[in-house]
């Protein structure tokens, strides 16, 4: 049987990420896994084809709506991820030969949906080659939400959103940082490994380290070969985590001996992140939701040696199934949110999230964060956290928070961070925004409890 082409194997991607909640990074991780014959060729190109289309998948539905007497929503949903696929290589993929991407296109086209589906495919593709001068995109100063989410790839609801927030200088600079590629950040588990150590043992095995700036524990690679091709990943001397991710924890300030609760804790990089600092001393209570998010986070704890995390099984809006009513020295509320704060790293939340999942993830945001604030000890640390930059995830619900529960205070975050993070404080919270930052957009609250 013919192997499965690196084209053909991101049109199945595509179709997941379109019909499933599951990660973009998790489903090209399980085809690697799944589709054994693939290069590391094959699986850097294969990665570049489903990140590159989902970044500039509105440019691409334009020329198909220009050149297509068949509108977008009545056209075979593999033949338009077909086009898509097609197009991304024309116009952003110069190494890839033209001839290249209508032929392979039209090949995987035939193969799906015959002669005719190839036929399609085919006269779209070469009638945009033969009159691609004359495109035409929507005027930027008469037009500038539609000009800017069709130029610049974004659904029409966040570009008006930024608009009104941003104004158009900022909007464009935003638009331009998150499609670009995000560089691939690690946290060194200094459990095992210190930074310098690890940094030294990937010199030697032609990789290009470097420390991060803020966190004292990343490390960040240039031009990296896939994450499943990096060495020492199985001997648990490092996690992929971005920057600001790791800051969270720099913010929570967990002490070794401290009895602490990671609540939504999966995939368990803050929960092990937690325990570093810790020295591996103590007690955390990692809740999620599902048995299978909390394998998860006992994999990758066996795999980097903690071993004072208990995992419980638990919804985080309800009473938790805690022994006698259990309180903690600090709480981490790291909530479910839109997560727009990583679009440069998860280009599919683009297409996945609509404004109003803004206000249902609000809503349970609130809800959690209440529910959590029973189980912090008198004079104990509530920290929430998240990778959106919306007001109604973030400022508002720690305002409407701490309207109604008066015993909790922000906490001054000067005292906690190095001067060199002082200029992510802003109103109180630790706040950064891409573009202005080489890091995904986070948010972060440290409340404290006051004596009663």
């Amino acid at each position: 049987m013919k192997k499965k082409t690196p084209r053909a194997i991101s049109l199945e991607v595509l179709e997941e990420v379109e019909q499933t909640d599951h990660p973009l990074d998790q489903i090209l991780t399980k085809s690697f896994k799944r589709y054994r014959h693939l290069t590391p060729l094959d699986r850097a190109f294969l990665t570049e084809l489903t990140y590159g289309l989902l970044r500039w998948r509105n440019r691409c539905d334009w020329l198909i709506y220009k050149f297509s007497n068949i509108p977008l929503k009545e056209i075979d949903t593999k033949i338009l991820n077909i086009l898509r696929l097609g197009f991304y290589q024309i116009l952003f993929l110069t190494k890839t030969p033209v001839s290249a991407a209508v032929n392979e296109s039209v090949n995987l086209a035939k193969k799906i949906k015959g002669k005719k589906g190839g036929g399609f495919v085919n006269a779209i593709l070469r009638s945009y080659l033969r009159n691609k001068e004359k495109i035409s995109f929507p005027d930027l100063k008469k037009i500038p939400t539609l000009h800017i989410s069709i130029f610049h790839s974004y659904p029409c609801w966040l570009i008006e959103r930024w608009l009104k927030e941003l104004g158009e200088e900022e909007t464009l600079k935003v638009c331009i940082f998150n499609n670009t590629i995000a560089p691939l950040t690690l946290r060194v588990n200094t459990l095992k490994i210190d930074r310098d150590g690890l940094m030294e043992r990937m010199k030697m095995k032609g990789l290009k380290p470097f420390p991060t700036k803020f966190s004292d524990e990343g490390i960040y690679l240039v031009d990296p070969s896939p994450v499943s091709d990096l060495p020492f990943k199985k001997e648990g001397l490092y996690l992929v985590q971005d920057e600001a991710s790791q800051l969270v924890t720099l913010i929570l300030d967990p002490k070794p001996g401290e009895r602490i609760l990671d609540a939504c804790a999966s995939p368990g990089g803050k929960t092990t992140h937690i325990s570093q600092r810790m020295g591996n001393k103590g007690e955390i209570y990692a809740i999620d939701i599902s048995n299978a998010k909390l394998n998860v986070i006992r994999r990758i704890c066996e795999s980097l040696g903690v071993n004072i995390v208990k995992t419980i099984k638990g919804d985080a809006r309800m009473p938790l199934p805690l022994p006698n009513m259990l309180k903690f020295d600090r709480i981490l509320v790291d909530v479910p949110c839109s997560g727009f704060g990583t679009i440069r790293r998860n280009p599919d939340l683009k297409w996945k999230k609509q404004l109003e999942d803004i206000k249902r993830l609000s809503q349970l945001q609130f809800s959690i964060l209440k529910n959590l604030s029973n189980y912090v000890k008198e004079e104990g640390i509530l920290v929430y956290s998240t990778c959106t930059i919306f007001r109604e995830e973030n400022e508002e619900i720690i305002e409407r928070f701490l309207e109604q529960f008066k015993e909790f205070k922000l906490d001054e975050l000067q005292r906690i961070l190095p001067e060199k993070l002082h200029l992510y404080i802003k109103d109180g919270y630790f706040k950064t925004f891409p573009p202005q930052d080489n890091m995904d957009g986070f948010f972060v609250a440290r409340l404290v409890k006051s004596r009663c």
